[in-house]
């Protein structure tokens, strides 16, 4: 450690100059500086006037050297310099002449040094004490060697704010654009609803696709062509709306139905679903609604581990604009695939679209939106069981034909460590632990498929836990009759429901799609205990108190004109965000339709519920 300077010990050691007169005689009382100096200028008056030339030379030269043996002594041992001053002060001074002169430049003498000695000593004290203060107080530790008490960590409290008057965007998806490159392409029903909402939340103005909308009305439009909605907020809140895409392709070989939400836009984003087998498509596209251009890296994920892509899956999204990545690369063909997406420079929204042949035989499509980011508890609602034979569970009777596909939870295990991974089925009757996967190893960067055979018909949701966190959706297959005739092979639709954190729609939003020739049911899942959800339409016209038992699930039945309604989980509902507390539930509308003909059969696809925007744009804070 640095010692201090030796002016400013014996500055700042000095004492306060006394007022009061010191015995004379007590030789040993130090006189205060001042006194101290001016003794010595006249001894040094003295000196020269009694004493002869060489004899004051002789006598500085000992000051001198004496001078500096002190000052040696004193860098390396304070308590020898104390020593030798106390002795050179008591020794006899036979070489001088014992006159006043003589007494006075003794006591001087011997005065500077203690004082010396004394400010060097103090020093070294404080600086010692001071390293030992701050070695307590950074490391925590006492200098004999035990840790020293902790002060106590304040309890901290979450605190949620709301981003005032902020404008709201979402992206709605496009529609499937024939990456299969089919020859027979059915007639394609195509309609985009949006819902804005009334009261609070309400927008002041809106726009879809650079074309203004209504704020007062739902828009419909007989298109799925995609596009960004961005609302302006009124009265400085978030403004909210529900969107939804779908089509409808009874015939040909894209034969199947979609249903996708408007969703907002993330720097990191999972799809769970899709596969890039031989006769298979799953295309990602990617919508950056911002002003500056997004970097996106897309990690793919298949059976055995990470897939390459081209570019090592960097992609560039221009501001604006859009960007596409076909997933299936020459020598990766995998049934089996879940794909992240990380957004660098800004947010992006992808989507997943996938279209299926089975040989001749249409297989079915669908459009994907983003799920639950991976966690070791999720829950997926609005999963649909059927009948077997309706699913493609068994083959045809008539027949033997089969389906490429059956009704399954996929789990993506993107961690360096094997996942451990249950499933149960949350019910009408309560939670039922799904036999055959209460303890299933899933190797790390790996995706596999947990067949749901066996389960009764019903509608489920479906709650994942694992030992490390993982991604997870739910197939679900409808399959009509043998197409073409003698190909061995069902007909057949599917749809994949996304996973979702429990409560993470505590206050949420949900598209019904109510187009021509569609049915909707909305579901709510619960893998938490007993609470109540409320459902509303945005314009207040109706709302419904719903409560939803530990481990169950229940369909929830809307009024024809609602095609969107708000879900408040109990104590939801104008209450606080520091009181707030996330239950298990999770909803999704499951949509489906008929076809008819050669093809004839039942086609689903599902619709998540998204978080209000409010709840998006809320910062959470830590306050003492």
């Amino acid at each position: 450690m640095t010692q201090p300077r030796q002016d400013d010990a014996d500055s700042q050691q000095e004492p306060p100059e006394k007022s009061e007169p010191q015995p004379p005689q007590h030789e040993s009382t130090s006189p205060g500086p001042q006194q101290a100096d001016n003794e010595t200028d006249d001894e040094r008056a003295d000196e020269g006037a009694d004493s002869p030339a060489g004899q004051d030379q002789d006598s500085g030269s000992a000051s001198t050297d004496e001078a500096a043996d002190d000052a040696s002594r004193t860098d390396t041992d304070p308590v020898a310099v104390d020593e030798t001053d106390t002795a050179v002060s008591q020794a006899p001074r036979s070489a001088e002449p014992d006159n006043p002169s003589t007494k006075r430049r003794r006591r001087s003498n011997s005065t500077r040094r203690h004082r010396r000695s004394l400010g060097q000593t103090v020093s070294r004290g404080v600086g010692v004490l001071t390293s030992l203060a701050l070695a307590a107080a950074v490391g925590g530790v006492t200098w004999w060697g035990y840790t020293a008490p902790t002060t106590p960590t304040p309890q901290l409290q979450a605190l949620s704010l709301a981003q005032p008057g902020g404008t709201t965007t979402y992206v709605c998806p496009h529609a499937p654009t024939n990456t299969l490159r089919g020859t027979d392409v059915g007639a394609m029903e195509s309609a985009t609803a949006i819902v804005p909402a009334k009261g609070d939340g309400a927008a002041k103005s809106a726009t879809y696709a650079g074309r203004s909308i209504p704020t007062d009305t739902a828009t419909s439009m007989s298109t799925a062509e995609g596009g960004i909605l961005t609302l302006a907020p009124a009265d400085g809140r978030v403004a909210n709306a529900v969107g939804a895409v779908t089509t409808l392709t009874k015939s040909g070989d894209l034969r199947g139905l979609t249903a996708a939400p408007c969703t907002q836009p993330s720097a990191m984003s999972w799809i769970v679903g899709g596969s890039i087998a031989a006769g298979s498509s799953a295309e990602l596209r990617l919508v950056n609604p911002g002003v500056t251009p997004a970097t996106a890296k897309v990690t793919l994920y298949g059976s055995i581990g990470r897939l390459s892509l081209p570019s090592n899956g960097e992609i560039t999204v221009p501001a604006g604009g859009s960007s596409s990545l076909a997933l299936e690369t020459k020598g990766s063909q995998d049934p089996r695939i879940a794909v992240s997406v990380e957004a660098d420079g800004g947010s992006v929204v992808p989507t997943l679209v996938t279209e299926s042949l089975d040989g001749e035989t249409p297989a079915g499509t669908d459009v994907i939106t983003p799920g639950a980011a991976p966690a070791t508890d999720l829950v997926i609602p609005g999963v649909e069981i059927v009948e077997p034979a309706a699913q493609g569970e068994v083959p045809d009777a008539k027949t033997g034909a089969d389906s490429s596909d059956t009704p399954a939870v996929r789990i993506v295990n993107p961690g360096a460590a094997p996942a451990t991974v249950s499933v149960t089925m949350l019910g009408k009757a309560g939670a039922r632990p799904l036999s055959g996967a209460q303890s299933v190893t899933i190797d790390a960067g790996s995706v596999f498929d947990i067949q749901l055979a066996g389960v009764p018909a019903g509608t489920y949701g479906v709650q994942v836990t694992s030992s490390t966190p993982v991604g997870a959706a739910a197939r679900m297959v409808r399959s009509g009759g043998e197409y073409p005739a003698r190909s061995k092979a069902l007909v057949h639709d599917q749809a994949w429901a996304q996973a979702a954190l429990p409560g993470a729609v505590d206050s949420g939003l949900l598209a019904v799609p109510r187009a021509a020739s569609l049915s909707s049911a909305v579901t709510v899942a619960n893998s938490g205990e007993t609470t109540s959800v409320t459902l509303s339409s945005l314009d207040g016209s109706w709302k419904q108190d719903v409560k939803v038992a530990k481990g169950a699930s229940v369909v929830v039945e809307v009024p024809a004109e609602v095609s969107a309604v708000r879900l408040n989980a109990a104590g939801q509902e104008g209450s606080s965000e520091t009181s707030r507390t996330s239950s298990g539930l999770a909803a999704a509308t499951i949509v489906t339709a008929q076809a008819d003909g050669d093809v004839a059969g039942t086609l689903i696809s599902t619709v998540p519920a998204q978080p209000d925007a409010t709840v998006q744009a809320q910062r959470r804070i830590l306050l003492d």
